[in-house]
């Protein structure tokens, strides 16, 4: 598939890339997804219009970094070229050294392989690390999650459909950035880790560390997730706190918290300035994740089965909030700008990308629950639970469906 697009990419860049996305369909047949096509395919096509809608609306070069990025691209001409600067760099400056050539050795291969210089060509990159992230959230909750479920089935085809729609990720994946790729390392990280190849495990969380600092933050989340260690995720909750506390002070654990929330509720859907064209669909993310945040409140109360799922997402979510307020702080102070109550410091939608699909398990996990108690409820309103029958009408419709029937005989007979 690849050589097919490099002669396509040689000779229109743009027609390049539709021919790309259409190429991924056969992938799509051939990869082992969940049983529910219809909601993957649903996802796939509403992924292309975002794809189709963003190329055509924004620019993948939309900050100092994503030009930053794009930069060694035109740059170095040749690959090799390329892995001499990056190997120099990061032998030299080791443990700080600098995210764009760490990234660089993702995706500069795929951009000088196809020969392109197109910057809009990371979209396809960006997409084909969506479907990774997309099976591998799949495959992990397949064979880990332990948890007591009212429809797997759903569950799991939700989580898919929405990774798929997700409006943070449609736009992630439509910016030359890295932020896609740190969530799929996070993923696969949490997946040798389960699988304990942990020599494997190590390599690629050094490489993962070099983009984001706190990569092995959110995928200890997920591992202790999936591995249902309750103690230990309140342990990691009570250090990241405690380091905040002593780092901020009471201020740092108000924003941990206030954070926490934003995780579901970014960006705000109060504000009317984040309903404009650009942020709209964001806004209805953050909406519909309230809704699920208010079902789930319920679904604690009304089952018991459902308190070790929620209270375990909930310790993991206000960890890595203490995180980012800890990484915030330090963004701030180091730009000499004041810091106070509800300061983040950074990008809310790319801090709370690499825990999205969490958020996006909690949403799926909550909607099964919702549809059994709506259940429930139409089952009772319907009257299908039916009250025992008088012992008196259940002998006079014994003796109606058998007139007839003949006396036992007498014994000895």
């Amino acid at each position: 598939m690849l050589l097919l697009e490099k002669g396509i990419f040689l000779l229109d860049e743009r027609m390049g890339i539709i021919s790309f996305f259409v190429l991924l369909l056969p992938l799509f047949c051939m990869i082992r997804w969940p049983d529910q096509p219809f909601l993957l395919y649903i996802g796939f096509c509403v992924m292309l219009i975002g794809k189709f809608v963003y190329a055509l609306t924004a620019t993948p070069l939309a900050g100092p970094d994503e030009n930053h990025y794009y930069e060694q691209v035109v740059t170095y001409l040749g690959l090799s070229d390329f892995l001499n600067y990056a190997f120099e760099h990061i032998s030299t400056y080791l443990f700080n050294s600098s995210a764009y050539p760490i990234f660089g050795l993702m995706y500069m291969p795929f951009f000088k392989f196809l020969d392109v210089s197109d910057p809009l060509v990371i979209i396809t990159y960006n997409s084909v690390m969506l479907i990774w992230i997309a099976y591998l959230i799949y495959a992990l909750n397949r064979s880990f999650f332990g948890y007591e479920q009212a429809n797997r089935r759903l569950y799991e085809g939700w989580i898919i459909l929405g990774l798929f729609v997700s409006p943070s990720f449609m736009m992630m994946t439509s910016l030359f950035a890295k932020d896609v790729t740190c969530v799929a390392l996070g993923l696969y990280c949490t997946h040798l880790l389960l699988k304990r190849k942990y020599v494997l495990f190590l390599l690629v969380m050094l490489y993962a560390t070099g983009l984001r600092d706190y990569a092995i933050v959110y995928t200890l989340c997920f591992y202790l997730l999936f591995t249902k260690r309750f103690k230990t995720a309140v342990a990691m909750l009570a250090v990241s706190a405690g380091v905040l506390a002593v780092k901020i002070g009471g201020l740092g654990i108000v924003n941990a918290v206030l954070l926490t929330a934003f995780l579901f509720l970014s960006p705000n859907p109060i504000n009317l300035e984040n309903w404009d064209t650009n942020v709209m669909y964001r806004s209805m993310e953050a909406v519909a994740m309230l809704v699920g945040l208010a079902f789930a409140v319920l679904m604690f109360i009304r089952y018991k089965e459902t308190r070790a799922f929620y209270g375990i997402v909930v310790v993991l979510l206000f960890a890595y909030a203490c995180t980012l307020v800890l990484v915030g702080y330090m963004t701030v102070t180091g730009r000499d700008l004041e810091y106070g109550v509800g300061t983040i410091g950074d990008n809310m939608v790319r801090k709370k990308l690499p825990i999205l699909p969490l958020l996006y398990m909690f949403q799926a996990y909550t909607a099964g629950w919702t549809l059994k108690w709506l259940k429930s409820i139409r089952d009772k309103r319907r009257g299908i639970h039916e009250r025992p029958r008088p012992v008196s009408q259940i002998q006079n419709g014994a003796e109606h469906r058998h007139p007839h029937s003949p006396s036992l005989p007498e014994a000895g007979a």
